[in-house]
């Protein structure tokens, strides 16, 4: 390794830690931080609970490792190219720096993270470990290992045709779905693929092939399950079995850095090319445009409906929706995920019918406590639509300054804007609340909190990412420079859970000093009455920004 190339690392590093230490100042970027440090140092007091016990067995590691390194894999070949930042890249590609260098200085800050996760891995599990360094350090190599395999991955597609790479890619998402079917069968004893698709007739008609639950019995899987329980001589010797996994993981990370520089391909052409459409797309984010582009189609104008519903601020609502039907891409995304987010959810509800029509009995209680547990992991479900349907501030970065002149308010021209991603996560939501329906059935009082509460979180949600995107819009109007986006990002999320704090306080608060029949009901309230108010002072918040930002702009 260059020392020079060292030498650069830690001094940008250096400067970005004093420029994240100055913008602390800003009771924004601070609010983030001390809720993020909150949240770490929260999880860190209760670090001895059973839950963290649950996440360190043996099946959930071997799960979240087969997550990471083919999220890792799969993550490098979609890159197709290191990404640099352009400064380092005019640097980096005109100076004598070999091929070896230039990918081990790309490397440095996967190795910190690795670093920094391990540590925070440690704190929080260290309780539920057997021998907390040895696998502190496995997890580190292990991390690091990712690393140079999404590395590796990036640099093998752009040595890739177009048509190879589409293919390969469709692939590896096939083999990922087999892979996942048999770690559920051996290591959860979980089916995923429907009793008919193992029958014997179905085996009929891809004679003679073998199928999935004849891969699934075999002795290879079989000997792996062993393996994966820990059945062997290792689950004696625990000192041992600690220290094969340390040297593996070790052997791991050092062969995939020898495999990772053995690779000839040549990283400059595909690095640039990559690091200009990881730009652009920066650029096109912070513009509020659309992040994709199709050659050679133009869409067609539309008119405005003659509904009155959209006229007037209705027409802002029309425009959004006009754009969402262009945004095909973003649609089948959020389609396909919602599917397989529900099923999930649905498989589980179906497991507790079948188990109960067994013969299987639940208290009442416990089964309107599974399908609260249900409804709330719905809920959460608009935690990652919302970023799928940015139709509102997110698109309208080249025309904010231009919407200051229409005859409306600020606050209806607000409210205007986050209403169709609203409207988006509450419908794809209400496919989920059906499909949960004619698996199992719920209760009218269930469905009738859902249809209050869901709302009250998709505004709440909608709000803080316009609220982020205007604040980042307001400085780069007033000629400051943007936080640093992994941080500004961190930070976001961070306010995404906070903003549901007072309302769940007051709930908490509700349901301990209330008794009786009545206590979860008014516990109920109390939550929707406090996230209503803080979602009105939120979209009032964004009129104010919006009102603001030509203020800042003439500045």
């Amino acid at each position: 390794m260059n020392r020079a190339l060292v030498y650069l690392w830690f001094t940008l590093l250096k400067r970005r830690a004093f420029y994240f230490c100055l913008g602390l100042r800003r009771p924004t970027t601070f609010i983030g931080f001390a809720a993020v440090a909150g949240l770490i140092g929260f999880l860190f007091y209760y670090r001895k609970h059973e839950i963290f016990g649950q996440l360190v067995r043996r099946e959930t590691l071997t799960g979240c490792a087969l997550l990471m390194l083919c999220g890792s894999l799969f993550k490098g070949f979609l890159q197709r190219g290191l990404v640099f930042e352009p400064p380092d890249l005019e640097f980096l590609f005109t100076s004598p720096f070999t091929r070896r260098q230039v990918v081990f200085y790309r490397l440095l800050p996967g190795y910190l993270f690795a670093l920094v996760q391990g540590l925070v891995f440690l704190g929080l599990f260290a309780p539920h470990l057997k021998h907390p360094a040895l696998t502190t350090l496995s997890f580190i190599f292990f991390q690091i290992a990712c690393f140079h395999a999404v590395t590796a991955s990036a640099i093998f597609a752009g040595t890739l045709s177009d048509a190879l790479h589409h293919r390969v890619r469709w692939m590896m998402l096939g083999v990922y779905f087999l892979l996942t079917a048999v770690y559920l069968r051996a290591a959860w004893d979980f089916k995923i693929i429907p009793a008919f698709a193992s029958s014997p007739f179905a085996q009929l008609l891809f004679y003679p092939a073998v199928t999935l639950s004849d891969a699934a019995t075999t002795p290879s899987v079989g000997a792996w399950t062993v393996r994966l329980l820990g059945i062997n001589f290792f689950s004696t010797h625990p000192h041992w079995q600690s220290a094969f996994y340390l040297a593996a993981f070790g052997a791991g990370a050092v062969a995939s850095l020898w495999l990772l520089f053995k690779l000839k391909a040549d990283i400059f052409e595909t690095s640039l090319a990559t690091t200009t459409r990881a730009a652009e797309k920066r650029l096109r984010i912070r513009q509020g445009r659309s992040l994709v582009v199709i050659p050679g189609r133009q869409p067609r104008s539309v008119r405005l409906p003659d509904a009155a519903l959209f006229r007037g601020i209705g027409a802002i609502v029309w425009k959004n929706l006009v754009v969402a039907s262009r945004s095909r891409r973003e649609l089948v995304l959020a389609s396909v995920f919602t599917c397989i987010y529900t099923g999930f959810l649905v498989a589980i509800r179906w497991v507790l019918h079948r188990l109960m029509a067994e013969g299987g009995e639940l208290p009442a209680r416990q089964i309107m406590d599974f399908d609260n547990g249900l409804a709330l992991a719905l809920c959460l479900l608009v935690f990652f639509l919302q970023r799928t349907f940015p139709f509102d501030f997110r698109r309208d970065g080249q025309h904010l300054v231009g919407f200051r002149t229409l005859p409306v308010s600020p606050f209806a021209l607000a409210l205007a804007e986050i209403a169709v991603p609203t409207a988006f996560c509450l419908a794809f939501q209400s496919l989920g609340i059906l499909a949960l329906i004619i698996a199992g059935g719920f209760e009218w009082t269930l469905l009738l909190v859902s249809l209050l509460g869901f709302p009250a979180v998709a505004l709440a949600l909608n709000g803080v990412w316009n609220l982020h995107y205007l604040l980042a819009a307001t400085r780069r109007a007033g000629g400051k420079a943007d936080s640093p986006s992994p941080v500004a990002l961190m930070m976001v999320v961070a306010m995404s859970f906070l903003i549901f704090y007072p309302a769940g306080w007051t709930a908490v608060f509700i349901g301990r000093h209330t008794f009786g029949s009545y206590s979860e009901p008014l516990a109920f309230a109390g939550w929707l009455t406090v996230q209503y108010v803080i979602d009105f002072l939120l979209v009032l918040t964004l009129a104010r920004l919006f009102q603001h930002f030509e203020v800042s702009r003439d500045a």
